[in-house]
């Protein structure tokens, strides 16, 4: 199952604010507390201010609510480096508090740990575990279509999850092979009459063979297995299911002007319930970077997958694809700009959407501390139910800044 956008949200930015925004190399680490335990600490504050014209992502015959949206998001970074081997822990809150709605106020929170251990030259292994304690806004996720009207506040949401890998082949050979697991629990919280039926548990079972044909190139066979239990059955039937994904692919470091990952093979779904359609077919994931000068860089991207839906369907044949271009216009002064298209064909209802997502951002690099970020973000969804189809434009000045 795919995770929903918000639930990455706050990772992200929580992510982007604990790493310093060096202007020159020799001040990159100059925002970090460093103490004798030899943990490092690494505080840093986002805040932000946006407007949004379509808070509830109404379509075109309901009322259309906009907001100007102030955000604060606090995180900090502790880093422990023991000789080879690398432990982190990063925490941090997002409030959000929106002028002219109240009630879609949200503060949303999240804390992870990650251990990157060398055994030796021949084996590694690592561990990581998040929670995040998130929201999904008005009329969005399971509540996607309704434009809000069913909703006093954000649906909001749990999510617990904890896994690792183990990988043995020293890096000087070509052969590696990496075992991983991973187990994901969602629950909502408010709204149950409805979110129940979409508490879920995802299990990962995987493996990956890696044969390195030279320096900076690796061909990869991968398998992964996700076994995913709903813990309330559906009112249109059971949709636990098990999902097998098997690739091959190549990546690779910088080489000339480009790096980047592909990886193609095969996907199939199957449902415990079968009244529900199962899915097998092409499924592909492919991110490449080309930057041909230093300061320009081009970031391309496509994929596809099943997913379950939000609300009604078996399940979501989803394709998409994306750009962006990054720029640096100086020292200080940086743009982007990003183009991304995503195509939903569903199945077990007549609906296919296709969503459109324009970026526009421009940075500024004040000091070592203080970074400055402007643009907007435009959306533009289409669908053959028209209840689902909407416009949506984001428009955001942020602050992010660290010690």
């Amino acid at each position: 199952m795919n995770v929903p956008y918000k639930l990455s949200c706050i990772a992200t930015v929580v992510a982007a604010i604990v790493v310093a925004n060096p202007v020159s190399a020799a001040d990159e680490k100059a925002g970090v507390i460093r103490t004798e335990s030899g943990v490092d600490f690494t505080p840093g504050l986002n805040s932000g201010l946006k407007y949004d014209d379509n808070i509830t992502s109404a379509s075109a015959s309901a009322d259309k609510l906009d907001s100007w949206i102030l955000t604060v998001t606090p995180a900090v970074q502790a880093q422990l480096i023991d000789g080879s081997s690398v432990f982190t822990l990063d925490a941090g809150i997002e409030y959000g508090d929106y002028f002219s709605s109240s009630d879609d106020n949200y503060l949303d929170a999240l804390i992870k740990g990650k251990a990157e251990v060398d055994v030796n030259q021949s084996r590694r292994f690592g561990l990581e575990a998040t929670y995040i304690s998130g929201h999904e806004d008005r009329g969005s996720g399971i509540f996607e279509g309704n434009s809000g009207a069913d909703q006093d506040e954000p649906n909001t949401y749990d999510v617990s999850s904890v896994g690792g890998f183990y990988e043995y082949g020293a890096k000087t050979t070509p052969a590696r092979i990496r075992a991983n697991a991973k187990y994901l629990s969602k629950e909502y919280s408010n709204f149950e009459s409805i979110t129940q039926f979409r508490n879920f548990d995802d299990t990962t079972l995987g493996a990956t063979f890696y044969y390195d044909t030279r320096a900076s190139t690796s061909i990869f066979i991968d398998f992964q297995n996700v076994g995913t239990v709903y813990e309330v059955v559906d009112p249109t039937g059971d949709r636990d299911s098990t999902t097998n994904t098997a690739r091959v692919g190549v990546e690779w470091l910088a080489s000339a002007s480009t790096e980047g990952s592909i990886g193609i093979g095969y996907q199939r779904k199957g449902f415990d319930n079968d009244t529900r359609e199962d899915f097998s077919g092409l499924s592909w994931d492919a991110k490449v970077t080309w930057t041909p000068l230093t300061y320009s860089a081009f970031d391309f991207s496509t994929g596809r997958a099943s997913r379950d839906p939000n609300g009604a369907g078996d399940f979501i044949r989803g394709t998409s694809y994306g750009v962006k271009w990054h720029h640096e216009w100086s020292e200080l002064f940086t743009s982007s700009v990003g183009f991304k298209q995503v195509n939903d064909d569903y199945t077990g209802v007549e609906r296919e959407d296709k969503s459109k997502i324009y970026q526009f951002g421009l940075n500024y690099y004040v000091t070592r501390w203080l970074t400055l970020n402007t643009g907007v973000d435009i959306i533009e969804v289409d669908s053959t139910d028209n209840q689902y189809a909407f416009d949506r434009n984001v428009y955001f000045i942020k602050a992010e800044m660290t010690l």
